[in-house]
């Protein structure tokens, strides 16, 4: 749900975003490498021109703040500049906000706004609409991003003029400086009237809306009031296809310019030579993990030793050599195996039916009248299974996980969704499991995901889970300085977690993008990929139609 980030996302099967980042350098991430052939140096950088990109599911919505989906957070990264930018390198540098000062040992940050910055109506920028966003952040809430904000001294938090933010937290947290990597609600137009319903979008990026349709579309229009350097694409048009199969025959014939490629169809085409002459395959390893999420308020999922059984039923090392032809790893917890925080002496649970089996029956579910299905207190263990449409990995390990279970007694039926739906479902459990993906930043924040008071509306917890140990070190891991602590703080986290199982851990998948060779100076950010960094996509270019 690529968790929501900045945030945690669903990748894999579809994605949220969940974010934040920290003062500390990160450990870098496995590194991207473009697979290219030879063609002839382009010119130089041309002006106009319409890229076309997939949108592997519709968004439900355009407001910032509400946002909950990878797919919102992709087409909103156009409309909205943050207050505090990444480079490449995933280092703060800025955006909205032309430089900052941190006081008060890291819990008084005072941002000042570029004079230049304009929303696309052209109302200037102000400190009061920066103020106005944290506040709705917080009274909305926004499940995305309010726990990055939930120690905010409101009080003394206040436009010290037109152009300066002071912005006060009654404690100091590692990441702060990084969760102002967020957009900036224009007060005029989002202050008046409701604000769950206003379907307004004025922002402050290099694109404007204009024009959607539900379900099919969404084109961005390159803002002539854009305060920065203006990218060199006239438009943008998002291209909702949820089908991998469909997004890649697009590819192939021009018909999109940019989309994510299953690993499968990768190492089927990728050396063809009338792929080669026309698409760019960009890798990276994301910092997120697939994984399936168990919705601790049905029964059927209380106790432990259900859910550690059901891991057992999974085979990572099979999904990871037929599925992703070796271009993933498996995963243990909420960290991918390139981060610092990750725990190397926490092993994934083993493919092991039998003792699944055994598990299982210690928690009192075994075939008692021989139909070779589970069942206790004359109830067959069965649920469903939740997955969004198109992805074909996605409905290829839910099927191989189905029959696992199915051989030990347990039945899964696998229900598609569109992604919209997906999401709604997922955010509101009503669900029993699903197969989804988070993303994490560098330096990560996993509080939304699993303090017990972030079950939604108020966070991402969307597994419900609750543990006040958990709960402890999630409020240590964001306001220890010392990283020698942080990390041993973090592996704890990642100990109880994988111990808990509040969700099967699986793999963290090798990401592939297909690019138009029309396209050009496409750049990926170890980590991220193509975009959610500056200039990232707006740096990009596009060949003339028949060149």
């Amino acid at each position: 749900m690529r968790a929501m980030r900045k945030s945690a996302t669903l990748l894999f099967a579809a994605a949220l975003v969940l974010a934040a980042c920290s003062r500390e350098k990160p450990q870098p991430p496995a590194q991207t490498t473009t697979t290219t052939t030879a063609t002839a140096t382009p010119a130089g950088p041309r002006t106009g021109g319409r890229l076309i990109r997939r949108l592997e599911s519709d968004v439900n919505t355009l407001n910032y703040v509400l946002q909950g989906t990878d797919d919102e957070r992709q087409v909103l990264q156009y409309l909205y500049d943050p207050l505090i930018d990444f480079d490449q390198n995933l280092e703060p540098i800025a955006g909205t906000a032309a430089r900052w000062e941190i006081a008060d040992e890291g819990k008084t940050y005072t941002l000042h706004i570029d004079p230049r910055a304009t929303f696309s109506d052209g109302v200037p920028v102000t400190a009061a609409d920066v103020i106005f966003t944290l506040e709705t952040i917080l009274d909305q809430p926004s499940m995305q991003f309010a726990s990055w904000f939930d120690s905010l001294d409101r009080e003394q938090t206040k436009a010290v003029d037109d152009k300066t933010a002071r912005i006060v937290f009654r404690e100091a947290r590692v990441t702060q400086l990084f969760t102002f990597n967020i957009g900036v609600l224009p007060k005029h137009i989002y202050g008046k009237g409701n604000f769950q319903k206003n379907r307004a979008v004025i922002g402050n990026g290099p694109y404007i809306l204009e024009k959607r349709e539900t379900g099919r579309s969404i084109l961005v229009a390159r803002n002539p009031k854009y305060w920065r350097e203006q990218p060199y694409l006239d438009s943008v048009l998002f291209r909702v296809i949820n089908d991998d199969n469909v997004a890649w025959s697009a590819l192939q014939r021009g018909d999109v310019h940019v989309s994510r490629v299953n690993n499968d169809t990768w190492f089927r085409e990728k050396d063809k030579p009338e792929v080669a002459e026309k698409i760019a395959f960009h890798d990276v390893y994301p910092l997120g993990y697939n994984a399936v999420p168990w919705n601790l308020k049905d029964p059927l999922f209380q106790d432990v030793r259900v859910r550690r059984a059901l891991a057992m039923a999974f085979d990572r090392q099979t999904v990871i050599d037929k599925l992703y032809h070796g271009q993933a790893r498996a995963t243990s917890g909420p960290f991918t195996p390139d981060s610092w925080a990750y725990n190397p002496r926490v092993n994934p649970i083993e493919f092991n039916p039998e003792a699944a089996k055994a598990l299982l029956a210690s928690a009192g579910w075994r075939d008692t009248n021989g139909d070779g299905m589970l069942d206790r207190e004359g109830k067959p263990f069965s649920f469903t299974l939740l997955i969004p449409a198109g992805s074909k990995t996605s409905i290829d390990q839910s099927q191989t996980f189905q029959d696992a279970l199915r051989r030990i007694g347990v039945e899964v039926t696998i229900t598609t969704l569109d992604g919209a739906a997906f999401f709604d479902r997922v955010l509101q459990g009503n669900y029993q499991a699903a197969f989804l993906s988070w993303i994490n930043d560098p330096d990560p924040d996993p509080y939304s995901l699993f303090h017990s008071t972030q079950q939604p509306p108020a966070g991402i917890n969307v597994v419900h889970y609750q543990n006040p140990e958990v709960d402890l070190l999630l409020e240590r891991g964001r306001t220890e300085f010392d990283h020698a602590r942080r990390v041993e703080t973090y592996h704890q986290l990642h100990e109880i977690l994988a111990a808990d199982q509040p969700y099967l851990w699986i793999i963290q998948v090798g990401m592939k993008w297909g690019v138009s060779k029309r396209v050009h100076n496409v750049r990926p950010a170890k980590g991220v990929g193509l975009f959610l960094w500056h200039p990232g996509p707006f740096a990009w270019w596009i060949d003339e139609p028949g060149t």
